[in-house]
């Protein structure tokens, strides 16, 4: 191999400095509304009930019909698989990725106290929003320089107060304290000058929060007879600051004099960054019929992703590395529909089926988040027993295959599979 001439790395080192432009903080298609088991397995159709604590999540005037004081807390484990075959140009067909992400486990509890025959208040806690992709072979995985692993974790606060205007009329509202943190962790590439090839040139590494955003989130539920009811809730758009660093770890190339001036061009402290993610809107809307021991409910919701049309990401200390990432997404609705059936006094099953719409465009589809229309079955179960209720559900969510039909704006084209499982615990307790 022939000796670089001095300045046959300045190429090189222009190439990875244009390789700092700033890492897609995509935030949409990951909503999460496990937010308690018994309407989980509704299939998450529970507008028009809200009959248990976690109504401060559906459907806020709800708490205003329950009694006394109530604790519902639990957890949901969300399992998800993701696959991934390439496509020409890049990274080429016979390619083929999978996850690496095991247990997912967003919490939940509420506390609901009625104050009066009328007047109701309560406080949960519940994951409205969350994300993690991590892919397997980090090494060789063809991807690894859009990401290796992106995780949005966090929690929404929501303190609610409620009110029955009439016997089988009640109001709601919370107000939604949204805390959230985002890391992102890919590889660098440079252009090797003795073999024209990329080679990992470093670990890049951003991590931003823990921030908070603030929200509310209304609500009113009409019990028209013993048989009908219908309830609506809103959730405003929640818009959360971060501020954060992004790290620079060097990795080995094999060419000593190629490593040491990536050294002196990689950022030698860490970067202070500045980023925003507009949660969007959500609009619910239920009917729920009473039949004997059956009970139906069928849900619309509306969520606006439109909100989310492009993403700043900005570096303070070197504003030559700030950029705009464009989203474009859409606004989208998902389809609920559950039953019930009360076997005795202690015993009650039920089922359910959603459709989920994805908001993302094929060029935005990546392995981020290779979002796509996704199909929920949906079972579940309750146990009571004097003051104390147990309930259980699980999912099997069913994914479209998803291609970036090569529009995708990284250049990493190819069609993306997934689903996942769930299964949801809960406890409730009556004071």
């Amino acid at each position: 191999m022939s000796r670089c001439r001095p300045g046959a790395l300045r190429p090189a080192s222009l190439a990875l400095v244009l390789l700092f432009a700033p890492l897609p903080l995509r935030a949409a298609g990951f909503a999460l509304f496990e937010a308690g088991a018994k309407g989980q397995g509704f299939a998450g159709a529970f507008t028009a009930q809200a009959s248990d604590p976690s109504a401060m999540f559906h459907n806020p005037a709800g708490i205003a019909f329950l009694r006394g004081k109530q604790l519902y807390l639990g957890g949901t484990a969300v399992m998800p698989s993701w696959q991934f075959d390439g496509a020409a140009p890049f990274p080429g067909e016979g390619v083929h990725e999978t996850d690496a992400v095991s247990v997912l486990l967003p919490p939940a509890a509420y506390y609901s106290q009625a104050f009066s025959p009328r007047l109701a208040f309560g406080i949960g806690l519940h994951v409205p929003f969350g994300l993690k992709t991590q892919w397997a072979n980090p090494d060789g995985y063809s991807g690894r320089y859009i990401s290796q692993e992106a995780q949005l974790s966090g929690f929404a606060v929501n303190p609610t107060v409620a009110v029955k205007l009439a016997d089988r009329l009640a109001v709601g509202a919370g107000l939604d304290v949204r805390f959230s943190k985002v890391t992102l962790i890919r590889r660098l590439p440079v252009i090797n000058p003795f073999t024209q090839l990329p080679v990992d040139a470093a670990d890049e590494r951003l991590e931003a929060g823990t921030d908070t955003g603030f929200g509310f989130n209304v609500g009113f539920l009409a019990k028209f007879s013993d048989d009908v009811s219908v309830g609506a809730s809103y959730r405003h758009k929640v818009t959360v600051d971060y501020g954060g660093t992004a790290s620079f770890t060097p990795r080995p190339t094999g060419n000593a004099q190629l490593d040491a001036r990536l050294h002196g061009v990689l950022p030698a402290e860490d970067l202070n960054l500045a980023s925003s993610i507009t949660f969007p809107a959500v609009l619910s809307g239920g009917i729920a019929f009473h039949r004997g021991d059956w009970v139906f409910e069928a849900d619309v919701n509306w969520y606006e992703w439109s909100t989310f049309q492009s993403l700043p990401v900005t570096f303070p200390d070197r504003p030559d590395l700030s950029g705009v990432i464009t989203e474009d997404y859409s606004d989208s609705f998902q389809y609920r529909f559950g039953v019930e059936r009360t076997l005795n006094d202690r015993w009650a099953v039920r089922g359910g089926y959603f459709w989920d719409e994805t908001p993302a465009p094929p060029a935005s589809v990546s392995p981020l988040l290779p979002d796509s229309d996704r199909n929920g079955i949906c079972v579940g179960a309750s146990w009571t027993s004097g003051k104390w209720r147990l309930d259980g559900a699980s999912w099997l969510v069913l994914a479209r295959d998803r291609s970036t039909d090569g529009l995708n704006r990284d250049g990493y084209q190819g069609t993306y599979k997934s689903h996942a499982f769930t299964l949801g615990v809960f406890l409730g307790y009556v004071f």
